[in-house]
């Protein structure tokens, strides 16, 4: 089985630019001592935990203006993380900030309290795993009004199946024979995957072992999640149902035995979690056949990977 990518290296602290340095400095109001990069993940930016003068631990990313889409998704994450319940497990926003480092070369910057947890393990443990599934119930479990956040109905990726179907992404023959049999087939059962994705729960969007933390406490094993860029309001099992073909990767059970041992909550729609799913296979498979974004190459061999467990999945639940 497959596993995620390896770690990328992003830019460290000494590396920024001095103009920005100086400025989060200032907006800490304290020096920087020491730093520890995070690698994980797939954005560009930094992404590390700064120790200050002042004794506080702060973890800060930020982007320049070379990784437009690294920065869009930063100011994405400032704009919806401030809209979150305060009971939400996650580490505290602190600021956003546009830095200067010099003519036409903006920095976007984001700082947080770090969280005092670690990525779980990979292969992934069942203590671990039963802690980031019960994080994406806790997370479900915040009501969110309407227009509060976007409705993950509307910001769910479309046409993928079509886009397979017309020939637009060459290679769908390297997948299960029995996806290209059944194209025009899943591709109408995902269309209706925007209705199955309604509800009025927070959804993180991208719950993964990456985007969470996890800590032994006085009452066992916590977790918190992290990166909030995709935040939005929708059904209660999407966070749940889509990190499953990452943890089926990274060495975790099969997605249906996550399920038989962790259910999702009483009276949820498994047809709706069967559509949304053949909605997230044919964003994989299409995604996994596109040429590699700028910088980030080994994310379509992810993609793949998914996309495999996705197909088999799908098979399953679909009883082919």
């Amino acid at each position: 089985m497959p596993t995620s990518p390896p770690a990328r290296r992003r830019p460290t602290w000494p590396e920024l630019p001095l103009a920005v340095r100086v400025a989060v400095e200032e907006r800490l109001g304290a020096r920087v001592e020491r730093w520890a990069s995070n690698d994980g993940g797939y954005s560009h930016g930094l992404a590390s935990v700064l120790e200050t003068s002042a004794g506080e631990r702060v973890f800060v990313k930020a982007a320049d203006s070379s990784n437009e889409f690294t920065q869009w998704l930063y100011r994405e994450e400032a704009r919806r993380v401030v809209a979150l319940p305060r009971s939400v497990p996650t580490p505290r926003f602190r600021w956003a900030a546009t830095l200067d480092a010099a003519p036409g070369d903006a920095w976007e910057v984001l700082a947080f309290d770090a969280g005092t947890g670690r990525p779980p393990r990979q292969p992934w443990r069942a203590d671990e795993l039963a802690a980031v599934v019960g994080l994406a119930g806790r997370i479900s479990d915040h009501e969110i009004e309407p227009g509060a956040l976007p409705e993950a109905a509307d910001e769910l990726p479309t046409g993928h199946w079509d886009e397979l179907a017309a020939g637009e992404h060459p290679g769908l023959d390297t997948y299960d024979p029995w996806v290209a049999t059944n194209v025009e087939r899943l591709g109408a059962l995902a269309a209706t995957a925007g209705e199955a994705v309604r509800g009025g729960s927070l959804v993180h969007g991208d719950l993964r072992g990456d985007n969470a933390l996890v800590e032994q406490g006085p009452d066992g094993l916590t977790a918190v999640a992290v990166d909030w860029p995709n935040a939005a309001r929708g059904a209660a099992f999407v966070d749940v149902v889509g990190m499953l073909p990452a943890v089926r990767l990274e060495g975790g059970p099969e997605p249906e035995d996550v399920l038989a041992a962790h259910p999702l909550r009483p009276g949820t729609d498994q047809g709706a979690v069967t559509v949304f799913l053949a909605a997230l296979t044919g964003y994989f498979l299409a995604s996994s056949l596109r040429p590699p974004p700028p910088g980030i190459p080994h994310v379509r061999a992810f993609q793949r990977a998914q996309g495999e467990v996705c197909v088999a999945w799908l098979r399953r639940r679909l009883g082919e």
